[in-house]
């Protein structure tokens, strides 16, 4: 008779045979699910972080734009012509200053305007008024001995400035665009966002312009560096000066004497009159002594009286004059004055003193 137990145990290993791969194949169903879960989750976050990332730039985006509104709001308050621009690509130029404790001009102590900005100019409206009160007002340096110049004794054009004369407070001025000859109201210009719209006066301008003329006919393109600037400029320029000199040890007293040697004080600049120039060769926006040794300076020096125009601060006049040797700054006196100073081989105050003689 057979033995019913061994065949029961034959029989259970036929099944455990049979269902192992069924169960194996369960575990792996399983794993891959767990796997496609753990995918599914981590794609979920990734997803997450995404959606976060861009709430933030989107956030960040509407704080820009509603800068820019507000910044774009109160830009409105002063208008700007495309008529205006200036034709020229010599006139594109950033507007530099006169040079400091060197030949050159260091770049910590240059103005600081874009090469579009002069090629905009202000409209007068209401939100560009001419300063009230004196011309003086917010001056942080002004020089302690100088009196009002005498405008009428000798004329406009023959106004000296100098630590011992500055603008009286009441002075007049009559400047035009350099751009286009189209008058300008000086003080509107008081404000570091005008510092590079060119405006010379009006007396000067069209002397001004013959000389670039004449000058690009000859072969000596120039171009005009600086002209008029404000009595806000000015005294940044020169307080900016004086800081330096501080910076490196000087006392404040010992500071303002050096400023002064390479920069006048608010009143006492011929810029802030519109008849004092910083003038270079095309191209060149560096105000430094090696000027003197190029074409333009010669064809200047041999030309400029034929249009009114003298050096103002000569090489063999610093004690004269007060300020140091600067061969681009010419000065409109008028064509028969600029004759006869150079006639006579005079300075401004050397000319005034003859006069009054």
């Amino acid at each position: 008779m057979p033995d019913n137990r061994s065949s029961r145990n034959t029989s259970q290993n036929r099944t455990s045979r049979t269902d192992s791969p069924k169960r194996s194949t369960d575990a792996q169903k399983a794993a891959a699910a767990r796997r496609a879960r753990a995918k599914k989750k981590k794609q979920l976050i990734r997803r997450r972080r995404i959606l976060a990332v861009l709430s933030v730039l989107f956030v960040f985006a509407l704080i820009l734009c509603g800068a820019y509104a507000v910044k774009k709001s109160k830009s409105k308050q002063i208008e700007y012509k495309p008529s205006d621009m200036v034709s020229s690509s010599s006139e594109m130029s950033s507007q530099q200053t006169e040079k400091d404790t060197s030949p050159s001009v260091s770049e910590s102590d240059k103005e600081t305007p874009s090469k579009e900005a002069e090629s905009v100019k202000p409209t007068v409206t209401a939100t560009a008024k001419p300063l009230t009160g004196s011309f003086y007002d917010g001056i942080t340096y002004r020089s302690p001995k100088a009196q009002p110049a005498d405008i009428f004794k000798h004329g406009r054009n023959l106004m000296l400035l100098n630590n011992d004369y500055e603008l009286p407070e009441d002075f007049k001025w009559d400047l035009v665009y350099w751009s286009n000859g189209q008058s300008v109201d000086a003080m509107s210009l008081n404000s570091s966002k005008y510092d590079s719209v060119k405006a010379v006066d009006r007396a000067a301008y069209t002397p001004l312009k013959n000389l670039f003329k004449a000058a690009s006919d000859a072969g000596v393109p120039l171009q005009l560096v600086s002209a008029y600037r404000s009595p806000d400029l000015q005294d940044r320029l020169f307080t900016r000066s004086v800081n330096s000199y501080i910076s490196q040890g000087y006392s404040k007293q010992e500071a303002i004497k050096k400023a002064n040697y390479a920069r006048t004080f608010s009143g006492t600049s011929e810029h802030n009159t519109g008849l004092g120039f910083d003038i270079l060769q095309q191209g060149n926006f560096t105000l430094s002594e090696s000027f003197e040794n190029t074409a333009q300076f010669k064809w200047l020096s041999e030309h400029a009286e034929e249009y009114g125009f003298i050096l103002r601060y000569r090489k063999d006049k610093t004690t004269q004059t007060g300020i140091m040797y600067e061969p681009w700054h010419f000065r409109y006196v008028g064509v028969e004055h600029a004759k006869k100073i150079n006639e006579l081989d005079m300075c401004l105050e050397e000319y005034i003193a003859y006069l009054e003689s």
